[in-house]
Order: structure tokens, then C-alpha cells, then sequence
């Protein structure tokens, strides 16, 4: 079994899909375990990912329950702990095992079985097959929502039309009864409260049909149009707890979108559709987080404020796609199934996403020059600004070409507030460039993780001189000349000064001319020439904008003209 930590990058604003694949890269090299990289505001989780020892799978559910994860894959049930450690268990004789459904209490799992035409009952703590329910009438079970006794069943196969039929799992032979008419493919389900909701599959809009539970049978609520709210290609679904909030993932409209299931109307968005196609969506138990899944994109995993629709952290695996219908939670945590670019089945294991959330915020100063002293200062908070006391930090220096080297030492205040002083080393020339400070809070059994970024620019320090004669006659040219050196050695070729004269005679406040640019030699010398008109005192400032890799210089010389 591989076993990796990979640090995820988060925030409440995009974190640029590079720094996110750079930040999953580094943790797996082992530099970082179980750390994360955030922008403002500050939300995070730590992540491991189980290789669950299968090739060329397209498996694309889990199911969570009873202490336990399952994954179907090729005729059979793989069974992780909520650890994310694989038990050893495993439920075979399973052809064709496709989408799951764990019961309320964990103790049984449900697996439609389209090899066999059938659902097969388990019992979770023996993982025992305890009946198989005959769908042979209606072919190739694909997809299921289980609510209470009460098991319904997508249907479908390539040749032919599909459907939904619904399990009364408390008689001793469940009879399969039809729900609504066909459909071209297995629909999507989910079922919760008094609510069913059938999605249409395969279609460039795919209606979802909402059905009324309240009386045992079905009744048709209504319709959400696909039409009419956009929706194409839809992967997943889930509704509350009580059955009146939908949300769903679809390749349009590219972002997840929540439904009321009285109005059938939208009623939110999460996401704005740039990161990825939609392909999974889960709720917590509470209702408070939607965690929300992409393909094809930048960000594989997104957590959602259920209520606001605003973004709490963006995940991202970078050598792995995360698979369709394919996002379960267990308590605090959020699994995920992922295919390596080796065709690798992964479990994703993220913790932490449900704890409430901490803020981690720094400064620095945009620019330093080399050799020179860097101050960091930053606070660590709840996510209400009350302080969290005395924490230990891990803090990652970056260097160009992303050499990496740990900080020690660093911890908050009583009052959440941190700071250090680094001096980067450069080993490689140019011996400039940008300098990342991470700043990572690994949580606790109370708070969420969280961390932070801070990017500064290194330069060389420009040294510039000006020289040129003590006095002069008035009509009678000046020769002025200097020298400009970045970090001791010439500048860059093609440098050039401004130079702007003043002169100042008795009585007034100065008058200032900007004089033609002066270019810069190879070797940093440089020379122009000036005619003073009038008498008086004149005083020339040259200067040096500085450019990526040098910092600006300014020199002043006088002349008292007669």
C-alpha cells in the first residue's frame, strides 16, 4: 500500500492553479506532512491518499458508514477504515458491482449489481451477502438512493431504455415497483425526507423529476427544467435531510447549483465554473458544508458554506483526476476517489473540513535586497478574530527553482500574533528572485487547519555617484559623470538615468528642467553635459528606476554658477 501526505492549497479567493500543484508536490516529496497552503481568509485541511491497489478502474462511488469506507471495483467491495487505511476486507462474487447505499445506522450496505441483474444486501460487520434481490425485469441496476426500508433503483443498459424502480426492503422478497416512466439511461438519484429526485443522464438537457413521498407511493411534484436552467451532462446529486434543498453537478452551467424542491427553482450557485466540470457533490451530516467535486481542471475538491455559497478551501491532486459521483463525508472528514495518471485508484482521505475554521494572516514587505534582513509578521485567530493562544507554526522558505528549507522555531503569542526575521541564501546565480514564505497551523481536535503565503522580491541594492565641477561660469558647458553598480557589479546593459536640474536664485523656491535621458556604459560609467544659462545655484539629480533584478538609486551633485 503507497501512502502519501499531500498538503492542499485553500482560501476564500482562487488560488492560482500553479502554486496549488507546486504545494501538492512539495508535501509529497516529504518535506511537509500534513500541511497546507492557503490565501485570505484562511481555511484548510490536511489530506492522505491510499492507492487501494487497483489499475485501469472507472469505479465512481463510495459509500460511507459504520466506521467504514467502500469502494466498488471490478466484481467487488474494497474496504477502508475511516482512517483511510484499507482493513484487508474485502466483498467478492459481486459482478458488475456498481453504485452503493449504506443504511442509517451502518449496518447494511446496498450494491447494484448490473452483471447479475441484481442488488445485493451486506451486512457491514461480517461483510457477508445476506440476499440477492432479482431485478431481472429490469436490467443492469446502476444507481441507488436509499431512504429508511425504502430502496430505489436506476436501471438501464447500453441497447436499451431504463428506469426507476423502487424496493420495499422490508419484505422478506422485495418486489420491484416502477417509478415514472423511461429513461435513456440509469438516471441519477437521491432521496431524503419526503423527497425523491430522478435526474436524467446522458442528455444535453437533463431534466430532474421530483417526486412526492409523503403518502409511500411516489406522486409526481414536478419538473425542474434542464431547458430552462441549463443543465447538461449531470453527474451527481444530493438533497438535505429534509428533503427540500437539492444540489446538483453537471457540466453546465459550470458551477453547482442548489434547487428548492417545492419551487423547483434555483436558488444558488456555488463556484463560478472556471475550475473544472462539476462531477460529485456531497453535504455534511449537518447540513452546514457542501463538498463539491471537478474534473478536467484546476481545483479537484471544493468546500462550500452550504448557506452562503461561500468558497472555505480549494483542493487540488495534481497527478490525479477525481471521478464522477465520487465525494462522500465521514464526520469532520471528506473522502474522495481519484485515478492516478497511472490509472491508480485512490482514496483521498481530507480532514478536518467540518471543524470550525481558523484564520491565519501575514505581511511582508514586497521588496528586500539581497543580504538584507526580511521581516515576517502575521496572526493566527478563529474565524471570529477571537485569538487562539500559543501555537507552534511551521514555516517553509521558498527559493527560486523551489528550494525549500524549514524556519524554526516560530510561534504565536498569547495574542495570535507571530514574527521572524530571515536572511535568504542564495546558492545559484542570479542570486536574486522571489523569496515564498508559507506559513502553515497544523489544527487541533477543536479548530480546522489553517495557513498562509507571502511572496517578496529579492534585488541587488543599485549604488549610483555623481560628480562634476564645484562652480562654473554661466553660457559655459558642465561635464558631469558617476558611475552605476547593482550589488557591486555593472548594471544591466541598455541601463539609462533620468537627470532633472534646479536652479535656485536668491529669493526663489527653485525651478526644475527634466534633461535628455543619459545611457549607461557596459561598465556602469557614465557621462553628460550641461550648459547653464544664468547664474545661481544649480543642483542635478540623477536617477535610476532599477529593473527586476536591481533596486532604484538617486545622486545629487551641486554647481554654484556666476
Amino acid at each position: 500500500m503507497i501512502r502519501t501526505h499531500v498538503p492542499i492549497p485553500a482560501g476564500g479567493s482562487r488560488v492560482p492553479t500553479l502554486v496549488r500543484r507546486l504545494a501538492a508536490y512539495c508535501g509529497a516529496a516529504g518535506l511537509i506532512t500534513g500541511l497546507l497552503t492557503v490565501t485570505t481568509p484562511a481555511a484548510s485541511a490536511a489530506g492522505t491518499t491510499t492507492d487501494l491497489g487497483v489499475t485501469d478502474s472507472y469505479t465512481a462511488d463510495l459509500a460511507v458508514g459504520g466506521g467504514r469506507v467502500f469502494v466498488p471495483v471490478g466484481g467487488r467491495i474494497i474496504v477502508a477504515g475511516t482512517d483511510g487505511n484499507l482493513t484487508g476486507g474485502v466483498v467478492t462474487g459481486l459482478p458488475g458491482v456498481q453504485e452503493l447505499a449504506v443504511n442509517a445506522d451502518g449496518t447494511r450496505l446496498y450494491a447494484a449489481l448490473t452483471g447479475s441483474n441484481e442488488v445485493a444486501e451486506i451486512d457491514t460487520a461480517s461483510l457477508a451477502v445476506t440476499r440477492r434481490i432479482d431485478l431481472s425485469a429490469h436490467p443492469c441496476p446502476s444507481t441507488l438512493a436509499l431512504l429508511g426500508e425504502r430502496l430505489w433503483v436506476g436501471h438501464g443498459c447500453d441497447n436499451g431504455p431504463g428506469g426507476v424502480v423502487g424496493l420495499d426492503l422490508s419484505a422478506s422478497a422485495p418486489a420491484p415497483v416502477a417509478v415514472g416512466g423511461e429513461h435513456l439511461r440509469p438516471p441519477v438519484l437521491a432521496a431524503a425526507g419526503d423527497t425523491l429526485v430522478v435526474g436524467q443522464t446522458a442528455l444535453h438537457h437533463a431534466d430532474m423529476l421530483v417526486y412526492d413521498l409523503g403518502d409511500g407511493a411516489p406522486t409526481l411534484r414536478g419538473t425542474i427544467d434542464g431547458a430552462k436552467w441549463r443543465i447538461d451532462s449531470l453527474r451527481d446529486l444530493t438533497l438535505s435531510s429534509d428533503g427540500g434543498t437539492l444540489f446538483s453537478a453537471a457540466d453546465n452551467p459550470g458551477h453547482f447549483t442548489r434547487y428548492d424542491t417545492r419551487t423547483l427553482a434555483a436558488t444558488g450557485t456555488y463556484g463560478d465554473g472556471w475550475d473544472g466540470y462539476p462531477s460529485a457533490v456531497a453535504l455534511g451530516s449537518d447540513g452546514a458544508y457542501v463538498a463539491a467535486g471537478r474534473q478536467w481542471g484546476g481545483t479537484d475538491l471544493t468546500l462550500y458554506d452550504a448557506a452562503t455559497g461561500a468558497e472555505l478551501f480549494a483542493a487540488d491532486q495534481p497527478d490525479a483526476e477525481l471521478l464522477p459521483d465520487g465525494v462522500a463525508f465521514s464526520g469532520t472528514d471528506v473522502f474522495a476517489l481519484l485515478r492516478s495518471s497511472t490509472n491508480r485508484l485512490l482514496l483521498w482521505r481530507v480532514t478536518g473540513v467540518a471543524l470550525p475554521a481558523t484564520k491565519l494572516t501575514m505581511t511582508a514587505p514586497a521588496d528586500a535586497y539581497a543580504g538584507s534582513p526580511i521581516t515576517v509578521e502575521g496572526r493566527l485567530t478563529r474565524a471570529d478574530g477571537e485569538a487562539l493562544g500559543l501555537k507552534p507554526l511551521t514555516v517553509i522558505q521558498y527559493l527560486p527553482g523551489w528550494t525549500k528549507l524549514p524556519i524554526i522555531g516560530v510561534t504565536t503569542r498569547q495574542d495570535g500574533t507571530f514574527t521572524f526575521q530571515d536572511t535568504p541564501v542564495f546558492e545559484l546565480p542570479p542570486y536574486i528572485g522571489e523569496v515564498i514564505y508559507w506559513v502553515f497551523w497544523d489544527g487541533d481536535d477543536s479548530h480546522r487547519r489553517s495557513s498562509a503565503s507571502v511572496t517578496v522580491t529579492v534585488k541587488r541594492e543599485a549604488a549610483l555617484t555623481l560628480t562634476g565641477p564645484q562652480s562654473g561660469v554661466a553660457g559655459t558647458a558642465v561635464e558631469l559623470s558617476g558611475v552605476l553598480t547593482s550589488g557591486g557589479r555593472p548594471p544591466s546593459p541598455g541601463s539609462t538615468l533620468t537627470v532633472q536640474r534646479t536652479l535656485y536664485i536668491k529669493g526663489t523656491s527653485g525651478r526644475t528642467v527634466k534633461l535628455p535621458p543619459v545611457r549607461v556604459n557596459a561598465d556602469g560609467t557614465y557621462t553628460f553635459t550641461d550648459t547653464p544659462v544664468n547664474a545661481g545655484r544649480y543642483s542635478y539629480l540623477a536617477s535610476y528606476a532599477g529593473d527586476g533584478g536591481t533596486g532604484p538609486a538617486q545622486a545629487t551633485h551641486q554647481i554654484i554658477v556666476q
